[in-house]
C-alpha cells in the first residue's frame, strides 16, 4: 500500500462568516469555528519550524498516511495558535507517530481516550501554558490551541473522524484539547523531562492516550501517605479488567506544599501508589469488573493498575489554593500504547 497523500486547494469566499461555514459543510472543523487559513499565515507557521511545505513531520503506519509540514500549518492557523506555537506541535505529532504511541489503538478504541499533551522546559513559560489556575479548563491560547491543533491534523490530515475511524463510545472533553505544562518553578522535584533524559534547559512535549482527569479532594490529611491514601482509592475504583499502561498523578499546590515539607520524591510517591492502588480479584468480581464466582484464592490474589511504579507520571502542577489534585488513566492494556517524550526544536 503506497502512502497516504493530498494536495491543498484554495477557495474564494465573500466573508469571514461565508468562510466558517465553509469549513463546516466540508466536515474541516471539531465543532468550533475555525480560522480561515491564508497564504501569509501558512508561510509565517513554516517559517516558525523551519520547515518547508513538503517535509515530512511523520508517518502514521496504521493508516500509510504522511504527515507533511504544509497539512499541519494549515490546521495550525485553523486552531488559532500563534506561529511561535508551532514546534510544540510538530513534536508533539512526532510523539503519536512513533510506533510506542501505537496510534490506531487509542485513535479508533470504542474506550474514548483524548491525546494528553505535557509541555516542559523554558518554551512552556515563553508560550504562557498554562499550569496553575483552572488547569484543565478553559482561557489559556497557548493550552487551547495547541492541543486543538493536533486534534485537528488528526482529523482532517489522518482522517481520525468522530462515528468513522474515532469509535469512542463517550469520548471525553480532551478530545478538543488536552494540553498543560508542568509547574517547574514550584514544584520540590525535577520536571518530567528530566526524568526522561533531558536537560533542564531543553523543551520537551510528552503525549499520552488518556482517559480524562479524575480529580480527588483531601483537606483532612496533613501527611503524603493521607493524601496518597486517598488518590489511591479513588484509583483502585477506576480499575478495569486489563492494567493500564500509565498513571499521570498531578499534585496541586495545597498538596504539593506537604509533600515538600515531608520530603517525598516522586520515586516515594510511584512506589506508594503502586504498592496502595492494588485490588483483590475478589473485589473486582463483587464489582463486576472480572467474570466468575469469586474463589477463596481470590482475596488474597492482587490486581496492579500498572506494571511498575514507573508507570505512574508524577506532576507538579494545578493552583496553589485547594485541597485537590488529580489522576489521569492512561488508556489500554499493558502494551497498548505508552507515553513519549519528544524534544521541540526551533528553528
Amino acid at each position: 500500500m503506497s502512502p497516504a497523500k493530498s494536495q491543498s486547494s484554495s477557495h474564494e469566499v465573500g466573508d469571514a462568516v461565508e468562510a466558517a461555514e465553509l469549513y463546516y459543510t466540508r466536515g474541516w472543523t471539531d465543532g468550533l469555528p475555525v480560522i480561515p487559513p491564508t497564504e501569509e499565515s501558512i508561510r509565517a507557521m513554516l517559517e516558525a519550524s523551519g520547515l518547508e511545505p513538503d517535509d515530512e513531520i511523520t508517518f502514521i503506519e496504521h493508516r500509510q498516511v504522511s504527515v507533511t509540514a504544509g497539512k499541519v500549518a494549515i490546521n495550525t492557523v485553523m486552531a488559532g495558535c500563534k506561529p511561535e506555537y508551532m514546534p510544540v506541535i510538530v513534536a508533539a505529532l512526532e510523539g503519536i507517530g512513533d510506533p510506542r504511541w501505537s496510534y490506531h489503538g487509542p485513535a479508533t478504541s470504542t474506550g474514548g481516550s483524548a491525546l494528553f499533551m505535557l509541555v516542559n522546559g523554558p518554551i512552556a513559560g515563553e508560550l504562557e501554558i498554562n499550569h496553575g489556575d483552572n488547569l484543565f479548563g478553559p482561557g489559556w491560547r497557548a493550552n487551547s490551541t495547541i492541543g486543538r491543533a493536533v486534534r485537528l491534523v488528526m482529523r482532517n490530515v489522518i482522517g481520525t473522524m468522530p462515528g468513522q475511524l474515532d469509535r469512542s463510545t463517550l469520548g471525553h472533553g480532551g478530545k478538543y484539547t488536552f494540553c498543560i505544562a508542568e509547574n517547574e518553578e514550584e514544584s520540590p522535584w525535577p520536571p518530567v523531562h528530566v526524568e526522561r533524559g533531558f536537560r533542564p534547559e531543553q523543551s520537551a512535549v510528552t503525549v499520552l492516550a488518556a482517559l480524562a482527569p479524575h480529580q480527588f479532594y483531601n483537606q483532612l490529611s496533613n501527611t503524603a501517605e493521607g493524601i496518597l491514601t486517598t488518590a489511591c482509592a479513588h484509583m483502585r475504583i477506576s480499575a478495569g479488567t486489563a492494567a493500564q499502561p500509565q498513571y499521570i498523578i498531578v499534585i496541586s499546590g495545597e498538596h504539593m506544599q506537604v509533600f515538600a515539607k515531608e520530603g517525598w520524591s516522586k520515586d516515594d510517591i510511584k512506589r506508594f501508589c503502586f504498592e496502595n492502588s492494588q485490588s483483590s480479584v475478589a473485589e473486582l468480581k463483587r464489582i463486576n469488573l472480572r467474570p466468575g464466582e469469586i474463589a477463596p484464592e481470590d482475596e488474597t490474589s492482587m490486581f496492579s493498575l500498572v506494571a511498575s511504579p514507573e508507570d505512574f507520571i508524577v506532576v507538579a502542577a494545578g493552583s496553589r489554593a485547594g485541597a485537590f489534585s488529580a489522576f489521569i488513566p492512561g488508556w489500554g492494556g499493558k502494551v497498548a500504547s505508552e507515553s513519549v517524550t519528544k524534544e521541540i526544536r526551533r528553528s
